[in-house]
């Protein structure tokens, strides 16, 4: 089993709004080895835009490379995944800096590949908001396009020797080339790979456009439900589309938010005392602009207008997000119980002991519903530490997790095969 970490809470704006901005200074995990022996990945929150509205929040917006750079600094074995837009992003540009991370990481860099069409961040970056169809042959030209750059040194380019003076062989160097109906681009791109060969390739779209996407594209996918049965039937139908393209299925990681405490009370007790931090005028925002319609329209204590959703194809969110969401709408709960009921919108929230939620991902994961969990704690200070120091150990004792690291790269952690070229010389260590 695979466990990750979002240091956020739960999705939402409402607790520790400026964490991001303050986690590339503070992270400090040598000071709590239990966390990094424990988890295989961090993925920070992203925020390409800011949304000016009657609550501006989450002001959460450092470039993520340079965030995870700084905290590869801090440690040895944790994975390091960025998202960065295929949408308002170009190739070359990103296909450097995510290599770059992973040199200077030590091969533990990943990147979650996602789309975009918020129209504020189209405005912020100059271009215009695609439609999903236009988002996903956009993403799949441009991840095809960043493999075949991070591709672009071959076996035995590097000499690396001193006394000719002699650092590689140009003849050994790739001329790449992409021409599709998006980018036109010639490499090679400046540095060769880490030990691991390339980065790590996530994807976090639930549609079917999404699906096929990660089956033909990725590693690994950040999936968004509530539901075991729907996720199921969604690992099924991912790992259908991937035999039909003769690639390996990507693993499947669906978000969850957990509330730990030592007994199931201590755990309702806690998420009721997080909720009544809640600011419920910052968090209908928050909602509102998830679903695309001014917050004047959204009362605290009454129900939603179903009409106001939009359908599963016009969403420009998450299709976990959208069914968890319009379950709520649909059972007459009002924008306050959405709230307190769905801090991530489309994520599963966990509240209970250790024992309890350590059964829980038991279940999902004997099922075959999923390969892991991407955790994303109550609280970043001390929900991190109570979901690794209790709920880790009771997972071990299932023998559901291991008590080591396989390797030292982010694809030897998740057991994903080598791609490119391996090149240990400059690799950092």
């Amino acid at each position: 089993m695979v466990l990750g970490d979002i240091p956020q809470r739960g999705g939402g704006p409402e607790i520790l709004p400026a964490h991001f901005t303050i986690l590339s200074i503070t992270y400090e995990p040598r000071s709590s080895p239990s966390v990094e022996s424990s988890t295989r990945f961090s993925s920070p929150t992203r925020q390409r835009s800011i949304q000016q509205s009657r609550n501006t929040h989450q002001l959460n917006g450092i470039e993520p490379t340079i965030t995870l750079a700084s905290i590869a600094r801090e440690t040895k074995f944790v994975g390091l995944i960025g998202s960065a837009s295929t949408t308002y992003n170009e190739p070359y540009n990103l296909a450097r800096r995510f290599q770059s991370l992973d040199v200077v990481s030590g091969g533990r860099a990943g990147w979650n590949a996602v789309t975009t069409s918020n129209v504020y961040t189209a405005r912020s970056f100059g271009g215009d908001v695609l439609s999903r169809d236009d988002r996903y042959r956009r993403a799949e030209e441009f991840v095809e396009a960043v493999r075949t750059l991070w591709h672009s040194w071959g076996e035995g380019a590097l000499i690396l020797d001193q006394a000719s003076g002699r650092f590689g062989d140009p003849s050994r160097l790739r001329t790449t080339r992409h021409a599709g109906e998006f980018f036109d681009i010639s490499g090679p791109l400046t540095h060769p790979g880490s030990r691991q060969g390339q980065p790590v390739i996530f994807q976090a779209g639930g549609s079917d456009p999404g699906l096929r996407f990660a089956a033909r594209s990725a590693d690994a996918v950040f999936s968004s439900t509530g539901d075991l049965e729907i996720a199921l039937r969604e690992a099924d139908r991912l790992r259908s589309f991937a035999s039909q393209h003769g690639r390996r299925a990507p693993l499947v990681l669906p978000g969850i938010v957990t509330f730990v405490g030592g007994t199931e009370e201590e755990a309702i007790k806690r998420k009721a005392e997080l909720d009544d931090l809640i600011n419920f005028d910052v968090a209908l925002d928050a909602l509102a602009s998830r679903f695309g319609f001014p917050a004047e329209r959204l009362k605290i204590n009454e129900p939603i207008d179903l009409s106001l959703l939009p359908g599963h194809a016009d969403a420009a969110f998450s299709i976990g997000q959208h069914r968890t969401v319009e379950a709520l709408v649909r059972s007459g709960k009002t924008v306050r119980q959405i709230i307190v009921e769905a801090p991530a919108y489309g994520h599963r929230v966990l509240v209970g002991s250790p024992e309890q939620i350590a059964a829980s991902f038991e279940e999902w994961f004997r099922a075959g519903a999923v390969d892991g969990f991407n955790v994303i704690p109550d609280v970043l200070s001390d929900g991190t530490p109570a979901f690794v120091d209790h709920v880790v150990p009771v997972l071990q004792r299932r023998g559901l997790f291991r008590s080591d690291y396989r390797g030292e790269t982010l694809r030897e952690h998740l057991g994903i095969p080598l791609q490119g070229e391996r090149t240990d010389q400059v690799s950092a260590a």
